[in-house]
């Protein structure tokens, strides 16, 4: 067996531990930067729809456009924050549409129930859930826009109105592509990979003179 290191090289060796540490506290931390959330948002006029429901209804008079923002970064959706006035809806509690009514992004039904528009008024409500994430990132890729519509579930029993004289917004948490791996599968920027492999090689060497 390899004689215990000499009393002077006790101090270099603590030093280069507390490197190591330094070093590998650094890439989880970049790791985590990696993974950083981004919120898109729009705001557009409604449709001015008014007229008995089919399967898919018009929400947005334009879609919502998120040009400018980082949408072709996303690596995922997380969330779909929505809000809208409806006329007479009938998805309130206890209503004949309640659970019928989803929100619609480019014809992809997002799973978003749109419950609590009663009936017999205007009602404005900010509605949040998760989404069919997978669909509707290819989908917002493709153009950076997203055509808000209403997918009602039995269509043909009400007749609603999406006033025009108020806006629609949207607002979309997602998460942002791991921009540090150039080409590494773990995605670990490659500056402080370099930094660490000298300092886990040196640890290495020094666990072999002690072994």
């Amino acid at each position: 067996m390899t004689a215990p290191l000499p009393e002077p090289y006790r101090p270099a060796v603590g030093r280069l531990i507390g490197y190591v540490a330094a070093v590998l506290a650094a890439l989880l931390v970049a790791r985590s930067a990696a993974a950083a959330q981004v919120t898109l948002t729009s705001t557009v006029d409604q449709s001015g729809f008014n007229a008995t429901t089919g399967a898919v209804n018009p929400l947005t008079a334009t879609p919502w456009s998120f040009v400018g923002q980082q949408y072709g970064q996303l690596a995922s959706i997380d969330s779909i924050t929505v809000t809208l006035s409806v006329s007479d809806g009938n998805t309130g509690a206890g209503e004949f549409d309640e659970g019928a009514w989803t929100l619609g992004l480019d014809g992809l039904d997002t799973g978003l129930l749109l419950d609590g528009f009663d009936g017999g008024q205007i009602v404005t409500l900010t509605i949040a859930g998760p989404s069919n994430a997978a669909a509707l990132l290819a989908s917002l890729q493709s153009d950076g826009e997203l055509a808000g519509s209403v997918i009602d579930a039995t269509p043909g029993d009400n007749s609603v109105v999406f006033p025009s004289r108020v806006s629609a917004s949207i607002e979309i948490v997602g998460t942002l592509l791991d921009s540090g791996g150039g080409g590494n599968p773990n995605g670990v920027p490659l500056p402080l990979a370099a930094l660490a492999a000298p300092a886990l090689g040196a640890v290495a060497v020094w666990r072999a003179r002690r072994a």
